[in-house]
Parts: C-alpha cells; sequence; structure tokens
C-alpha cells in the first residue's frame, strides 16, 4: 500500500472511530426519542415498535445530510422558524405527555384497544427528528469533527451518516428492548399506573428543557 493511500486509510479509521464513540453517546443516553421508544417496547412489544426504531435512524440520516448542506447554519439565521420549531417538538411531547399520564394502566399490553393506541409510524418517527433539538445538536457535532478531520472530502459525508445511523440504531433499539422486557414486572394496574405517571413526568420535563431557551430569550 503506497504512502498516500495509507494516509487516507488511518484518516477514514480514526474519523470513524471518533463518530462511532460520539454517535454511541448521544444514541443511548436519554432523551425524546429514547423515552417514547422505552413506552412503545412496553406498550407495544419490540417488533411493533421497530418501525418507529427505523423511523427515528432515517430521520437522523435526514437531519445529517441537511446540516452537512448548511441548513443548520440556515436555521441559525432565522430566528422565527427555529422558535417553530421548538414549539411545536415541546407541544407534541406534552401532548404525548397527556397520553402516557392518562393511559388506562387495566388495558392490555398488546396496542388492541383503540386508534388511540397505535405505535409511532415509520413516517412520523422520522418527522419528528426535524423538531428534535437533541438530533440537530447530534448533527452539529458530527459535522463539526467531520469537517476538521484530515480526510478525503468525498468519504467525508458517507462516513458521517453512515457511522452516525450504524451506531445510533442498535442504541435506540435497547431502549424499545427495554420496555418490552419490562412487561412482566408491569402486569399489576397499580405498577404500570406509577410507570407511566413516571415516564410522562421525564418527557414533560424534556419539553420544558426544549422551552427553556425560549423562554430566557423572551424574559430578556
Amino acid at each position: 500500500m503506497d504512502p498516500q493511500t495509507l494516509t487516507i486509510t488511518s484518516g477514514a479509521a480514526a474519523l470513524a472511530a471518533q463518530l462511532a464513540a460520539l454517535a454511541f453517546g448521544t444514541s443511548i443516553t436519554p432523551g425524546p426519542n429514547n423515552l417514547m421508544l422505552l413506552s412503545s417496547g412496553l406498550r407495544f412489544g419490540v417488533r411493533r415498535t421497530l418501525p418507529h426504531c427505523l423511523g427515528v435512524s432515517a430521520g437522523l440520516a435526514l437531519v445529517l445530510l441537511l446540516a452537512w448542506f448548511g441548513l443548520a447554519a440556515l436555521l441559525a439565521s432565522l430566528p422565527v422558524l427555529q422558535t417553530l420549531l421548538t414549539l411545536a417538538g415541546a407541544l407534541y411531547l406534552l401532548h404525548l405527555a397527556r397520553l402516557t399520564a392518562c393511559a388506562d394502566p387495566r388495558q392490555p399490553l398488546d396496542g388492541r384497544n383503540g386508534d388511540a393506541a397505535q405505535p409511532m409510524s415509520l413516517i412520523g418517527a422520522v418527522a419528528f427528528q426535524f423538531v428534535n433539538p437533541k438530533v440537530w445538536g447530534m448533527a452539529a457535532s458530527g459535522v463539526g469533527l467531520t469537517l476538521a478531520a484530515d480526510v478525503s472530502p468525498a468519504l467525508r459525508a458517507p462516513l458521517l451518516v453512515g457511522v452516525y445511523c450504524l451506531m445510533n440504531l442498535p442504541c435506540i433499539s435497547l431502549w424499545a428492548i427495554a420496555g418490552s422486557s419490562l412487561r412482566r414486572h408491569l402486569s399489576q394496574p397499580r405498577l404500570r399506573r406509577a410507570f407511566n405517571l413516571g415516564n410522562a413526568a421525564l418527557v414533560a420535563a424534556t419539553a420544558l428543557w426544549m422551552l427553556a431557551p425560549l423562554a430566557a430569550r423572551l424574559a430578556g
């Protein structure tokens, strides 16, 4: 292998390792997606939650590409649009928290209790990523790391999107699996009610965290 090829290969491998570490750390930690997947895994099981998982990773890939091509900078220059996206995401999470808190704990954990109890679709999960601030933060961090790497420009975007999504899908799927594994421990309505209230509180807290910077700007 000639020195130039070795340099390119080494640079790409180093960037892939850095992106993998960043993607793992940001994908496995709690956030709006993982809290929803935990709840969905409990209510519907892993198989019915799989489209939700795939939608999260597909939406992440789209956000990464948009951030790579400069949409993140455009959003930063348009505070009104940024505010509308934040409000949309926070209001959706508050709506989800209300539904979770008010869910009947006596209903069977199979999702067969009416149209109101359906797992999130792949398209819905993709769309939610565009109003999820954690995903935009992940994209900004990944783009910054990729731009700073000594790697061929032709390899940068494929590495960014490929490595992020390869790490993201298994990490978020663990939350759905964890929710499904809780089924046998939450067979009693009293315990399931406590879980629903706790999960709803976490989702609502995430929505308020999203709104905090907006409230600070308005107060200033």
